[in-house]
């Protein structure tokens, strides 16, 4: 059941959409983020993207500003192809994107595998978008979203793997650096979410909806999602313990989907200890 939140939210872009067909050169218009997600609460925005044959100038974009009743909410940023607006009191983001380059990244993803953060969410926000015009070309990117090749699973897993240690956790908790060391907890963390959304063949819906995705997986750790959130209440000692538990726990689900991936590497990292030296080691080298 969609949440009211969400609801009146896609009723309203809905209405700025039958302001933005009138505009020559766009070919389709959805909704995307926390409201396509059905995730919205009181404090979301509206995001639309936009997708042009070719990108509008200047003058086109303010004239889309002045048909919406609009103002931007910060200064106008041209060359950001982003106009973060303000109506009726309400923040709404319009994307503006050429098809081409959704194509090329449609394509990038899964023919080339690319797996930047920006491109995996291009492919999540076409998975989940709502059309709200050109109906026929983003059910066609929808279905090729819905793909999810085995070698960009892969790679992902493998180079977030390569991040899998507590070492450093264990250090800054010694040196009592809470800043550091909350900020290595959440990497750690999200390293593991970004595993974990390969694992589940998802793609990335930023790291703001981490807890949202987490819930809807079928493919993870025990309880992580309230493990991940008892990490920051817990001392040092319990966090570093429970984190590299979860780690160990990612790295076996890896190791049962490919069992062929050599993890060798991975598991030297989680068993390493950093020791403490009182007195300086003998550093004389042999003739």
């Amino acid at each position: 059941m969609q949440n009211t939140h969400a609801k009146w939210r896609i009723d309203f872009a809905r209405q700025l959409a039958r302001h933005l067909v009138a505009f020559d050169g766009i070919k389709a218009i959805v909704i995307a983020g926390s409201v396509a997600l059905d995730y919205a609460d009181k404090y979301s925005d509206v995001e639309i993207p936009i997708f042009w044959e070719t990108l509008p100038d200047d003058k086109t974009r303010r004239s889309i500003v002045s048909a919406l009743n609009a103002e931007f909410l910060y200064a106008y940023d041209g060359p950001g192809c982003e106009d973060q607006l303000l109506i009726h009191g309400l923040q709404v983001d319009l994307w503006h994107i050429t098809i081409a380059h959704q194509e090329a990244i449609l394509t990038a993803v899964l023919h080339e595998h690319h797996f930047d953060l920006s491109s995996l969410n291009a492919l999540d926000t076409l998975r989940f978008c709502i059309p709200l015009y050109g109906e026929e070309i983003v059910q066609g990117w929808k279905r090729r979203a819905q793909e999810y090749p085995d070698e960009l699973m892969q790679q992902i897993v493998q180079e977030h793997l390569a991040s899998f240690s507590t070492r450093e956790l264990f250090i800054l908790a010694q040196r009592n650096n809470p800043t550091a060391f909350y900020a290595q907890l959440s990497f750690l963390q999200q390293e593991i979410f970004l595993v974990l959304l390969a694992l589940n063949r998802s793609y990335f819906p930023t790291f703001k909806w981490l807890y949202h995705a987490l819930e809807s997986m079928q493919t993870k750790p025990e309880a992580i999602d309230t493990r991940f959130r008892q990490a920051y209440k817990a001392s040092y000692a319990e966090a570093i313990a429970d984190t590299k538990s979860m780690l160990e726990e990612t790295l076996h689900l890896v190791e049962r989907q490919f069992p062929q991936m050599d993890t060798a590497s991975t598991h030297r990292r989680l068993a390493y200890a950093r020791a403490a030296h009182e007195k300086p080691v003998n550093l004389e080298v042999p003739d």
